[in-house]
């Protein structure tokens, strides 16, 4: 995957207007003296600043990439990041992580109406493997939907009105 630099600029131009909008939310929120919803929206975004600096910490320049690029142009979906810090390399795995997570989400696509419905936590992990999970509230899916050969690296987990996909790499 080849990122043009115009391609990085709108993707900034994005961020920035996203960031905006919450800063506009909090300023709102605290001139109309509700400090309570002020306080609530400020702790959210400074949760998910801290989450993406966790993200862009990883060495996966090409998946970390294609995952702020979701967030901020599917933002009809929820999407929060979950990410345990190590100090393990997921380079080996870059092409094959944005591979694999394009192609779940193209599969979600083919069985969801509108991605408003869907909120996606992206959990990162290693012990001993890495282990990538997407756990998207908000779809049901039977066993049969998901026909695509994984190779073995993924499992899949439903749970009420939650499924979750377990990528392992090696």
């Amino acid at each position: 995957m080849k990122v043009e630099l115009n391609d990085v600029l709108h993707l900034l131009r994005l961020y920035r207007h996203d960031l905006m909008n919450q800063l506009q939310l909090v300023d709102g929120y605290a001139s109309m003296k509700q400090h309570d919803l002020s306080q609530e929206k400020l702790h959210n975004l400074i949760k998910s600043l801290r989450d993406e600096r966790l993200l862009q910490t990883l060495d996966a320049p090409q998946y970390v990439y294609w995952l702020i690029q979701l967030k901020l142009k599917e933002r009809e979906m929820e999407i929060e990041f979950d990410i345990e810090h190590n100090e393990d390399s997921l380079l080996e795995f870059d092409d094959r992580l944005v591979h694999d997570g394009k192609r779940l989400f193209g599969e979600i696509k083919d069985h969801v109406d509108e991605f408003s419905q869907l909120h996606i936590l992206i959990q990162i992990k290693h012990e001993h493997d890495w282990y990538i999970k997407y756990q998207v509230k908000g779809i049901d899916l039977s066993d049969g939907d998901f026909q695509a050969d994984w190779k073995g690296r993924l499992e899949k987990v439903k749970k009420d009105n939650t499924t979750s996909f377990v990528f392992t790499y090696k």
